[in-house]
């Protein structure tokens, strides 16, 4: 993102993206920039991007890492789900096995290493694919109900971004209403108005008083 773009002073909101390899979570960010390529190569570690986000008049800078899903890199995720506030669990709808693998291992996982009260926000992807939906969304509305999570059903694929785009204001919607919004958002306004005192002291005029002389 073109660092022009970015506001001088948004409130920054780490968000990390994790499911299996192959679910989308790539295609996902990528949409959400405007840049879809069907042919995304697959993430390896991670990568980071970031793009701001205005709702009711309160500017949010996504700050969107996207996590490796291969079983090998999961062992150094652990260290990208620190300080985020928002989780996506990503799965494929028309593969079981990314859904069962949320539930029996990516939301444990950043679970134990995230900030407390993070926001974590289920997605199933791929559904211009639909006809080949094999996860039953009973059994995904159990589960989001089990853990206290909204569910969004995507296509990354469709050229048409509005999908990705509603998920990402409902996100900042969420943000936007918790506790840790309000703490970053006080101490944002505080350095505000320290660094506009700052400035009105040396805007200001110095009073040199003349010593007077004995002769």
């Amino acid at each position: 993102m073109d660092n022009s773009q970015i506001d001088e002073n948004p409130i920054r909101c780490k968000t990390i993206l994790v499911g299996n390899s192959g679910v989308g979570k790539t295609s996902i960010i990528s949409r959400y920039l405007g840049k879809f390529n069907p042919k995304e190569k697959t993430t390896i570690g991670a990568s980071f991007t970031n793009k701001l986000e205005v709702v009711n008049d309160k500017k949010i800078l996504f700050e969107i890492w996207d996590t490796a899903g291969q079983e090998r890199y999961r062992s150094i995720n652990n260290i990208f789900y620190q300080d985020a506030y928002i989780c996506l669990l990503v799965y494929d709808i028309t593969k079981k096995q990314s859904f069962d693998d949320i539930k029996e291992f990516w939301y444990k996982s950043v679970l134990d290493e995230a900030t407390e009260n993070i926001i974590f926000h289920l997605v199933g992807n791929k559904i211009d694919l639909v006809s080949e939906e094999e996860v039953d969304r009973n059994e995904v509305k159990d589960y989001c109900d089990k853990i206290g999570v909204d569910v969004s059903y995507i296509s990354a694929k469709e050229e048409n971004a509005t999908y990705v785009d509603i998920l990402f204001n409902q996100l900042a919607e969420k943000f936007i209403k918790t506790d840790k919004f309000k703490e970053l958002e006080e101490v944002l306004m505080k350095n505000q108005t320290k660094r506009l005192k700052l400035d009105d002291d040396t805007t200001q005029p110095k009073i040199v008083k003349k010593q007077k002389t004995c002769c």
